[in-house]
């Protein structure tokens, strides 16, 4: 991040930061075995557009927002991968309760 980033740049990063935080955690979760939140694993196609569509002041900033952008791409990459391997992965049966009669 350039010393002179603008506001709006650092707030890209910052929603990128969030963004890299949040598939982590979701990934971290699947390798453990539990479950996994599908509703935040989305490529964030907000985010690239913003980040293309950001208007960079110096030469320092438009190499951070193509470094950004890669970044992204491949935070994008494994969202995909991993819904792609929890589509693939088989149901996990759920324990049913066997439910006891009583003699008549």
């Amino acid at each position: 991040m350039p010393a002179i980033a603008s506001d709006q740049l650092v707030d890209l990063h910052n929603d990128l930061t969030d963004y890299d935080t949040t598939v982590a955690r979701e990934l971290r979760e699947f390798l453990r075995g539990n479950p996994v939140n599908r509703s935040r694993l989305i490529v964030d196609t907000e985010l690239e557009e913003m980040l293309r569509n950001f208007k960079a002041e110096s030469p320092a900033e438009v190499e951070c927002r193509r470094d950004m952008l890669r970044y992204k791409r491949r935070i994008d990459d494994v969202v995909r991968e991993l819904l792609r391997m929890l589509d693939e992965r088989p149901t996990p049966r759920r324990a049913t309760e066997t439910v006891r009669k009583e003699p008549a």
